[in-house]
């Protein structure tokens, strides 16, 4: 259906270019190996843009999400090789002039309850499911406009964060000081994970922030009822990162701010084209 091919091209020459000027990046700072896979993903890329059978068509509507995790994973090489440096004490006075205090050392000591605190980890958890789940189950009910809308948003706002956080690299709280947080297993677990998989220097904007809010929009308007449900772990997350002392509290205005604008833009825009076809 040509509707269908706008957003889902778009997503992928944007994922393209980004793959192909990192790799190059890569490339030039030694890591040789981490180059010639992003070359191998620009190749992918054209397959799929290029080859309508189904096998084609199905690899380039998941390599988006199949590969978003390792790029993220690649941030602080990519921030090592443009000799970036970190950005923390202009968000610290961001923070302070938004706020008037740094959010992520005070919420936690002005609220210490375990259980909020528990449900907030949870919440800041819900993450990870809601990165897959929303398209996942448009994709097996074959609702392709709306699999492909929803892609594209995730796309840009995943790029455009690896963008800036090359560029512009902030370390966040989690980093700088220790958090007086109420604990408990799902907190334990929160910070396990992050120790185990965040990048450093992918604090400003929060890519978490921004994905959850990009979904809660596509879902709302594609699946009403799993767009409650990401709306609330949207907000969760957002509170939970402060909360936690995982983000700075600019961190999350400026990560649901990027989501917002992407995932309406990306509405609009699909519905323009949708109309003139």
């Amino acid at each position: 259906m040509p509707h269908e091919r706008g957003p889902r091209a778009a997503a992928l020459v944007f994922l393209s270019g980004y793959l192909a000027m990192s790799g190059v990046l890569l490339g030039t700072d030694g890591h040789t190996t981490l180059a010639a896979c992003h070359a191998v993903g620009v190749l992918i890329v054209a397959w799929t843009l290029v080859d309508h059978r189904k096998p084609a068509r199905a690899i380039g509507d998941l390599f988006p999400l199949v590969v978003a995790p390792m790029l993220y994973a690649e941030i602080p090489l990519l921030i090592a090789a443009l000799g970036s440096s970190f950005h923390d004490d202009a968000v610290q006075e961001w923070e302070k002039a938004l706020f008037g205090v740094q959010a992520s050392r005070v919420l936690a000591t002005s609220v210490p309850n375990a259980a909020v605190s528990e449900i907030l980890h949870l919440g800041y958890l819900a993450y990870y499911p809601l990165i897959f789940v929303p398209p996942l189950l448009l994709f097996a009910r074959r609702e392709r406009r709306g699999y492909a809308e929803t892609i594209a948003a995730l796309t840009f706002v995943y790029v455009i964060c690896w963008i800036i956080f090359a560029i512009a690299p902030v370390e966040g709280p989690r980093y700088l000081w220790s958090a007086n947080v109420p604990d408990g297993p799902v907190r334990r677990l929160t910070v396990a994970l992050l120790a185990a998989g965040s990048s450093r220097g992918a604090a400003f904007p929060s890519s978490h922030m921004a994905v959850s809010t990009a979904q809660a929009v596509m879902a709302v308007r594609w699946q009403p009822r799993v767009g409650i449900v990401a709306t609330l772990i949207a907000l969760l997350v957002g509170i939970g990162a402060v909360y936690g002392g995982f983000h700075y509290g600019v961190d999350v205005v400026a990560g649901a701010a990027l989501g917002l604008i992407v995932a309406v833009a990306t509405l609009v825009l699909s519905a323009g084209r949708h109309a003139a076809a």
